[in-house]
């Protein structure tokens, strides 16, 4: 796991770095942005550039929490259902080997015959 941090941060540095020549390479042009009938005035490239990269990650991480709430959510509720078919298994092994099935009634039979009451 420590390697796994260590390459994440070597790539947000590479990254960083790039950025930082990306904007002294580009710092001097400029360019006007359009949305409908707005116009903005000049812009530098490297703000619309970073910019539209820095919304890409916002969105994707917004993506991302959203998954992984899901996937959570879902973890939680095969987690009860894991937890209540093992205690039916136990309830199952403790039964008697003998016996007439009429004898035999499950937990889950039993507490559907209780709920009715």
């Amino acid at each position: 796991m420590p390697f796994m941090r260590f390459l994440a941060l070597i790539l947000i540095v590479a990254v960083f770095c790039l950025a930082l020549v990306f904007t002294y390479q580009n710092k001097d042009q400029l360019a006007s942005l359009t949305f409908g009938s707005r116009t903005t005035g000049p812009i530098p490239i490297f703000i619309i550039i970073l910019g539209s990269f820095l919304l890409g990650v916002i969105f994707t991480s917004v993506i991302g929490i959203i998954e992984g709430m899901k996937m959570r959510v879902g973890n939680t509720r095969l987690k009860r259902r894991i937890k209540k078919l093992q205690a039916e298994v136990d309830a199952m092994r403790n039964l008697p080997l003998s016996g007439s099935p009429d004898e035999v009634r499950l937990p889950h039979e039993l507490d559907d015959e209780d709920s009715a009451l």
